[in-house]
């Protein structure tokens, strides 16, 4: 089944189930709710759109120079790891050409993880909403211990899973997210340079959109604004400007708004409005209770302070 989106009017195979992404890349149905693929047994498949109706781990096996990792090409070539959430688009970079399927795939459906710890968890792992140019690249050992959970995973799929197969295949699939976890760690240390200018866009970006006024247009600084700016997914982003800085954007951001504030109200001939409108809070109590709550005062009171 395909969709258009109507902007662009491109087509986007929907694949709802894990069955119908099994018979897509012509593998069997063992169980409805979990499979694990081996992409080199399928015929070669024409690239396009897709979203998928469930969680998707992909082990792919493409040389390093294939494929870019931000700004800069990524040095680890036995494999990269792609994540989607369920309902994602999988985006591919030459849509309409032919290619060869190399590596494993891991999908499981909603209902598999469903009354689990897994379920309550599985949004922390913020790596399911990373873009495809932020994919995890790993080593021949990390790949190696990938590979050896999922065949411990697929040896506990049947028709009919038993409360003890299911949960030694929800067990292995959250031991392989926390070595991923583990592995997304490693890439941030390996890549600090890289990070470290990033964080440091980040915060520059966040200074001139305050100085500019430019919040008066956008409203309040958002994360996704900024990431947008960085061609980086939201989460990535936040991640990275956590790993080098212990905060996360917004706790940077809301000090950079307090600071611009605390410059603000020394210009006694702007209002507490106008300077409210300028930082982009919708009212002006709103802009009151934000500085109250991170300063202990409210604007007037910092402002009758300055004249003591």
């Amino acid at each position: 089944m395909e969709e258009k989106i109507k902007d662009t009017e491109i087509a986007i195979r929907n694949l709802d189930s894990v069955d119908s992404f099994n018979k897509y890349n012509e593998h069997s149905t063992i169980n409805p709710w979990i499979s694990i693929i081996d992409f080199s047994k399928s015929s070669p498949k024409c690239r396009e759109w897709m979203r998928m109706g469930f969680y998707c781990i992909m082990l792919k096996d493409i040389h390093c120079g294939d494929l870019k990792y931000g700004i800069s090409q990524y040095d680890y070539d036995a494999g990269t790891l792609l994540f989607f959430a369920p309902n994602q688009i999988y985006k591919v970079d030459k849509v309409g050409s032919m290619t060869v399927p190399q590596g494993l795939c891991l999908v499981f459906d909603e209902e598999l993880i469903r009354g689990t710890s897994l379920q309550k968890q599985i949004h922390a792992y913020s790596f399911f909403s990373y873009e495809h140019n932020e994919a995890l690249h790993v080593d021949e050992e990390e790949r190696k211990n990938v590979v050896e959970i999922l065949a411990k995973i697929s040896r506990e799929i049947n028709p009919e899973l038993d409360h003890l197969n299911k949960k030694l295949i929800v067990t292995n699939i959250e031991l392989l997210l926390d070595y991923c976890s583990r592995y997304y760690q490693r890439q941030f240390t390996s890549r600090q340079p890289l990070h470290q200018l990033i964080s440091d866009k980040f915060t520059n970006l966040v200074r001139e959109f305050l100085i500019s006024s430019k919040s008066a247009d956008y409203g309040l600084p958002t994360v996704n604004y900024f990431a947008d700016k960085l061609h980086l997914s939201a989460n990535y982003l936040g991640d990275i400007i956590k790993k080098e800085t212990q905060q996360t954007p917004i706790e940077i951001m809301h000090q950079m708004m307090i600071n611009q504030a605390k410059e603000l109200l020394h210009d006694f001939e702007k209002n507490i409005s106008e300077i409210s409108d300028q930082l982009g809070f919708t009212y002006a109590p709103h802009f009151t209770r934000f500085f109250k709550n991170k300063m202990g005062l409210t604007p007037n009171e910092y402002r009758r302070n300055l004249n003591r």
